[in-house]
Order: C-alpha cells, then sequence, then structure tokens
C-alpha cells in the first residue's frame, strides 16, 4: 500500500515539475510556433502541416545506396538543411554549425542533423567538401535527384515568413511538424536551434510520462 502511495505522488510531481522548467525558462515562455499551412477540422482542432521524411541515401560517387525514411523511433525530432550544389562556396551558410561542432561539440552532439544534397547524373565534389566541413557523428547526409530537389526544399518552407530563406535550418518534431526556422550564418541561431530542440525533447518526455502513469479506473 505505501509503495503505491508513494508511485501515486510520484506520477502527481514529476509531470508537474517539467511543466514549471517548461513553462518557466525564457525561450520557452511561449509555445513554439507550427509553420506551414493549417486545416481547421473541428472546432479547437487543427491539423498541422508536416513534411516529408522519405530521402536517398548515397556515396561518394553519387551513386544510390538506398530510399530511407527518417526514424521516428530513432530520430523523434532533428534538423534539417538543404544544400544546392550552387552552395559550394558558400560555406559561410554553416559557420554557425561549423563553430559548434568544433568549439562546443558537447552541446550539440546529441542533435540529429541532416545535410540533404543533390544527387548529379556526375560525381561533383558537393558531398566530400561538406563531409570534410562537417565529419561529425551527429550529422548525416542525405540526397535527392536534382530535377526534384527544388520542388522538396520548397515543401520544407510551404507559407514560411518571408523573412525566412530556403536555406535555413528547420526543426521537425516527432509528427513530421515544423517547429522552427534558423540561419545556419549565426552562432546565436545555431544555439536557438538547440534549446527549441532540447525544449521539444523534454515535452516529448513528460507527454510520454504521463501517458505510461496515467492511472485507469477499473471497469
Amino acid at each position: 500500500m505505501k509503495n503505491k502511495k508513494w508511485l501515486l505522488i510520484l506520477i502527481i510531481i514529476i509531470p508537474s515539475t517539467m511543466w514549471v522548467i517548461l513553462e518557466s525558462s525564457t525561450i520557452n515562455s511561449n509555445k513554439l510556433p507550427f509553420y506551414g499551412p493549417k486545416k481547421v477540422i473541428t472546432k479547437g482542432d487543427t491539423a498541422f502541416y508536416k513534411v516529408t521524411d522519405e530521402f536517398l541515401k548515397k556515396d561518394l560517387n553519387d551513386t544510390i545506396i538506398s530510399k530511407i525514411q527518417i526514424s521516428t523511433t530513432e530520430f523523434p525530432i532533428y534538423a534539417i538543411m538543404f544544400i544546392k550544389t550552387s552552395y559550394i562556396n558558400d560555406s559561410y551558410r554553416l559557420v554557425g554549425l561549423w563553430e559548434y561542432l568544433n568549439y562546443k561539440k558537447d552541446k550539440i552532439n546529441n542533435i540529429p542533423v541532416f545535410l540533404v544534397t543533390e544527387l548529379e547524373a556526375k560525381h561533383t565534389p558537393t558531398h566530400d567538401s561538406l563531409q570534410r566541413f562537417c565529419n561529425n557523428k551527429n550529422v548525416q547526409f542525405l540526397a535527392w535527384p536534382k530535377v526534384s530537389f527544388d520542388s522538396l526544399n520548397a515543401t520544407y518552407f510551404n507559407q514560411k515568413p518571408i523573412y525566412i530563406d530556403k536555406s535555413f535550418f528547420v526543426l521537425v518534431d516527432e509528427n513530421r511538424n515544423i517547429r522552427g526556422y534558423y540561419d545556419g550564418r549565426f552562432v546565436a541561431e545555431l544555439k536557438r536551434l538547440i534549446d527549441e530542440y532540447k525544449h521539444l525533447r523534454l515535452k516529448e518526455a513528460k507527454q510520454k510520462l504521463i501517458d505510461e502513469n496515467t492511472i485507469k479506473s477499473n471497469s
């Protein structure tokens, strides 16, 4: 009986404590927005825009290895950026990421980052250069055929705010909703991405804890 009482107390206290942390932190005083077109199903019920998470894996010779889907189990939340071949000399677009990978690795090591490059008809140095630039275990490279690359890229920026560029990082949550855009040129923007990623993970852990410990009345 005592154990049951303690379990009940923990079920009440732990989610409450997590809620206080979530709501009182300075960056999370407001809820993270949902981006993209929204559809109202019923009053008070909205369907938020979802993005595709299917891409291609390739080797350094631009040969397709396989088609993959970003796993919601392994990567419930992730950051993604689309790299056009024309960006090959524009390494400044990734300065913020480079700074963290080289000088603050411990703060970004557990955050999955995907860089999607154009799949060329023949080998180009794009993938090689980016891999040397971001040689880190949590940075993964994916690809998409060049002929439809712009269309895929656009789906991640559907009805984006006017000030957002299509070369920004995108934060995607466990339901594959877009939750944030970040300018990879600036360290401050990467810090915001990291903080908001952690916020979403904390909310996810809180909800999972509530779901797993919900006391259901016996019928």
